[in-house]
């Protein structure tokens, strides 16, 4: 093991992704606004009788020290992989070399018949590619589902510690629900899937079978998907206002219990399908196929159930809407949630698109499991 540190292999593999995290660092933390926004929330550990606060940059830097650490014994045991940035490295640096080189006579000769041809067919390998790809999906949410997971863990023990309180001063019923354990199971399974997700981004080990085989290398897929994160979701909600509400209201207590549990048991199904992915969760991503869990019933029950959720949570502002008389608003409010669904349905198309490309047995799990949304109609 010793002896593997101190090979070409192994220094490539080590200080090109250690270059990629730096780089990656630089770019969050210098010239990204909403980075920058994001690295600067915190969580105040005041509840737990602790004078402490744990920030998000401070965490994301104890985790790039921690990663580097680990990086170490990981490329020594496994001695024949190529990192991503290498890949990615070595791919560019051939087509810059292709670039360069000087044309063929045969080659020169096209160009005088066809001038508007480029000189040279440049461009980077299918691997670089992937790799590049692999490495911009790294990038991207990596930090995203950290900073995601930590606000859910915080809110969660907020919640809690309401929770306790409210016990003590003698709360209970609705009161009880509204105020602390509605928001105490609604962040512990968004800590649950945000957590999963945080560790998809960041780990690929071999042992695990979760490294990353290919990545959606359309535009309309990655466009598709990141319409719903921030800060593109921004301009998506532009067009289609958001209508959902995480806890709606209801004045009739019955039908408020009704509503909010199922609210949270179509948000349990989501996380549930996040823990059948486990270490292989992430967008945009062929890291082999899941088939137990909620896959077995559905092949994207995470989206039905997500949006199954939202009209849940959207039912008291359509009620507003539709007593008030006003049609156009009321068309409006249909039309965004019927967007919103449009766009994960688009998702499950593209990421099914994907997954076709590969023989990973894909087609035979669609054979199997017919439906996409909901077990017999969709």
């Amino acid at each position: 093991m010793p002896s593997a540190i101190f090979t070409r292999r192994f220094a490539a593999n080590y200080f090109s992704t250690l270059g990629f995290i730096g780089l990656s660092y630089w770019v969050i933390s210098a010239l990204s606004g909403f980075h920058r926004g994001m690295l600067q929330g915190q969580w105040q550990f005041g509840m737990f009788e602790i004078d402490a606060v744990l920030s998000i940059h401070t965490l994301l830097l104890s985790l790039i020290a921690l990663y580097a650490v680990v990086l170490i014994p990981y490329y020594a045991r496994y001695r024949w992989l190529h990192s991503k940035a290498f890949v990615f490295l070595r791919g560019l640096r051939f087509s810059v070399a292709r670039m360069c080189r000087p044309p063929s006579v045969a080659r020169r000769r096209l160009q005088e018949r066809q001038p508007w041809r480029l000189p040279l067919k440049a461009g980077l390998s299918p691997a670089a590619k992937q790799a590049g790809l692999a490495l911009l999906l790294k990038f991207f949410f990596a930090p995203l589902m950290i900073n995601w997971c930590l606000n859910h863990a915080g809110d969660m023990a907020n919640s809690v510690v309401q929770f306790i309180d409210g016990l003590h001063e003698g709360y209970s019923g609705r009161q009880l629900f509204d105020s602390s354990l509605f928001w105490a199971c609604f962040q512990l399974i968004l800590f649950i899937d945000t957590l999963l997700f945080t560790i998809g981004y960041i780990v690929e080990v071999p042992a695990l079978h979760n490294r990353i085989r290919t990545v959606d290398p359309t535009f309309f897929g990655w466009a598709i998907c990141l319409a719903c994160y921030p800060p593109f979701n921004d301009f998506t909600s532009r067009f289609l206002e958001w209508q959902s509400s995480d806890f709606p209201h209801f004045e009739n207590t019955a039908v408020h219990f009704a509503a909010n549990i199922s609210l949270l048991t179509a948000l349990s199904i989501y996380s549930w399908a996040s823990v059948a992915l486990g270490f292989k969760a992430s967008n945009l991503t062929n890291r082999g196929i899941i088939s137990h869990g909620p896959y077995a019933y559905v092949r994207h029950p995470a989206y039905a159930a997500k949006n199954l959720a939202w009209w849940i949570g959207a039912l008291p502002n359509l009620y507003l809407v539709f007593i008030s008389g006003n049609v156009r608003n009321a068309a409006y409010a249909l039309l965004a949630l019927c967007g919103w669904t449009t766009i994960y349905a688009l998702r499950a198309i593209t990421e099914e698109r994907h997954l076709l490309l590969s023989n990973n047995g894909y087609a035979e799990y669609m054979s199997r499991v017919k439906w996409r949304f909901i077990p017999g109609v969709i």
